[in-house]
């Protein structure tokens, strides 16, 4: 349903975590985590999906805050995500503070995952890397 929306139409990895947001039992918008089991321990926003006739009302960063949120609080592990929508980089996400600005690049390895994001990502997509900071919560508005 979600997938025609996101530029990465390629199938979710195994082991990533799902979850939807309702509107009137109809859902409107998906996220999906992944759990990164490398050198650090982690979680990140693979996916962030809203269906067009529900963007821009702060759907997808309420979503985007309470997944975070849970999963810092539960798990304590930090929780990423990279992103080149504006909407997420000049937004008011409340908690979130900004690690990295650039330029997508290649993967050094050559693992399934790094070819998918090879053949998927632009080159000149300006993306912003961003760690959610619940010790800095303040109230977010939409």
């Amino acid at each position: 349903m979600f997938r025609n929306y996101h530029y990465l139409n390629t199938s979710l990895g195994a082991g990533i975590r799902c979850y939807t947001a309702l509107y009137q039992n109809r859902p409107v918008a998906f996220i999906a985590v992944a759990h990164t089991h490398m050198s650090d321990n982690y979680f990140r926003v693979s996916r962030l999906v809203v269906l067009p006739d529900y963007q821009g009302i702060g759907i997808g960063k309420q979503l985007l805050n309470f997944i975070a949120d849970l999963y810092t609080s539960q798990l304590k592990c930090p929780f990423y995500l990279v992103t080149s929508n504006p909407q997420l980089i000049r937004g008011n996400l409340g908690c979130w503070k900004i690690t990295r600005v650039g330029h997508s690049k290649p993967g050094r390895s050559d693992t399934r995952i790094n070819s998918e994001l090879r053949k998927s990502r632009s080159g000149n997509r300006l993306t912003v890397s961003m760690i959610y900071c619940p010790d800095n919560k303040k109230e977010v508005t939409l």
